[in-house]
């Protein structure tokens, strides 16, 4: 079926291919959805995976393929973060807010694609413990001033911030450093 055409990293990614190949993935049988398996993985395993996030995410139709895109992002900022430069540290960084705000702008879309805007949230909140407070020292006062955009906005902020207050409060000791949640707690009781 051609599926191999999407581990082609040297041209354009068809994402109406990958899409097809996520739909066989979930809903096929036999050899097609063994084969198309097979390629997602090597797609989501090729190191300029990442690459074709913003792609995926800004021309999918189909949300199992922008979970994959936001898979590929997270192991990214997992595994690779600290050794990206900063422009692309930030221009990751701008993109996931630019996608965030889009659809939580939007109060049926947030309803309506709920999952897909808590995967990314959590791609956000990994950023943050990543970023702050040395290299987004504004994320409080940002977050803040953007909600006062629609309410819609401020919901899905305060979901940030709740995610965000876990990862302080109750999973600090294993991700975040003691100066880091220090910091972190008194700017947002500050704010």
């Amino acid at each position: 079926m051609g599926f191999q055409a999407i581990l082609d990293f040297s041209h354009p990614l068809d994402v109406s291919l990958l899409d097809r190949v996520a739909q066989v993935f979930l809903t096929g049988a036999g050899a097609e959805q063994a084969q198309a398996s097979t390629v997602l993985a090597q797609f989501q395993e090729h190191p300029d995976a990442w690459q074709k996030v913003p792609d995926i995410i800004e021309n999918s139709s189909n949300t199992q393929t922008k979970f994959i895109a936001l898979q590929i992002m997270d192991k990214l900022i997992k595994s690779r973060w600290k050794v990206l430069p900063a422009e692309q540290r930030s221009g990751i960084r701008n993109f996931i807010v630019g996608v965030i705000v889009k659809v939580s702008a939007d109060e049926n879309a947030l309803r309506r694609e709920k999952g897909y805007v808590n995967k990314l949230n959590l791609i956000l909140v990994q950023i943050i413990k990543q970023e702050w407070p040395h290299n987004w020292p504004t994320f409080i006062p940002e977050i803040v001033a953007s909600s006062q955009a629609s309410l819609s906005i401020c919901e899905n902020n305060m979901v940030i911030l709740r995610l965000l207050s876990e990862e302080i409060f109750e999973f600090s000791a294993e991700q975040i450093t003691t100066a880091k949640t220090k910091e972190l707690k008194a700017q947002i009781v500050s704010t």
